[in-house]
């Protein structure tokens, strides 16, 4: 599986981009403030900041990502990006013992494709730093005419062994009377939301969103989970430079 996912992503680096008409380069980005509740024993929401990037080409692709190959219905991209796990365990004092985990680099490769009310996109992700794990996501963004610019997604996740025991598996030099030693399987993931960008003017527009994440058992039992639904969600504004 790894080697495979890495060969195509080298053989998409090397793709030849068609020849696309030269329109002017414009920028939509900004900043969003983020809260995100951490699944682990003892873990706080996690608040921070992060960039954000409106792509006006209407295909809802999540995070950075190159296009090799696109036509008004479909496109192909690659990407790289971090990973969303809570690598700091929600700074949870309980589970301070316990080795510390490395931020995941994940190179991406995928595909989306416009319908008549919604997008739907296909993404497969290799991390290249810390746990070497895979994983593949399956979204739906539906396209309602609201005067917010709402738009609810539905996300199938599989996780590879490898990344879910990296985060929730317990070692045997970790264990402990209330923490007994856990080695995670591979494991389906559910996450749904909502997401807004609203144009205030031409240039500025508001974003946000609001998502639930409900892992499956081979995550929901290992001794450091607390919780096997978590909630997140990010509020902010990007500028059209």
């Amino acid at each position: 599986m790894k080697n495979a996912l890495c060969a195509a992503l080298a053989l998409l680096a090397t793709a030849q981009t068609p020849a696309v008409s030269a329109e002017p380069r414009q920028w939509n980005v900004g900043l969003a403030a983020t809260a995100d509740q951490s699944p682990f024993v003892g873990g706080d929401t996690q608040i921070g900041v992060k960039p954000v990037i409106i792509k006006e080409n209407g295909f809802d692709i999540v995070g950075p990502a190159w296009s090799f190959s696109a036509t008004p219905a479909r496109e192909f991209y690659i990407g790289a990006g971090l990973d969303e796990w809570d690598h700091e365990r929600g700074d949870s004092a309980v589970l301070q013992d316990m080795a510390k985990l490395d931020r995941a680099i994940n190179l991406r490769v995928g595909g989306a494709w416009k319908l008549a009310n919604g997008t739907v996109s296909a993404d497969l992700a290799q991390d290249v730093a810390a746990h070497e794990g895979a994983q593949a996501k399956l979204r739906y963004t539906h396209h309602p005419d609201t005067p917010l610019n709402l738009r609810p997604y539905a996300e199938l996740q599989w996780l590879s062994a490898d990344l879910t025991d990296y985060y929730v598996g317990v070692d045997a030099a970790e264990a402990k009377a209330d923490r007994p030693a856990y080695q995670a399987d591979d494991s389906l993931a559910l996450k749904v939301g909502v997401k807004m960008e609203k144009p205030l003017s031409r240039r500025l527009t508001l974003v946000g969103s609001v998502s639930a994440n409900s892992y499956g058992s081979a995550i929901a039992d290992s001794p450091i989970i607390d919780s096997s639904t978590v909630w997140g969600g990010y509020a902010g504004a990007a500028y059209r430079w």
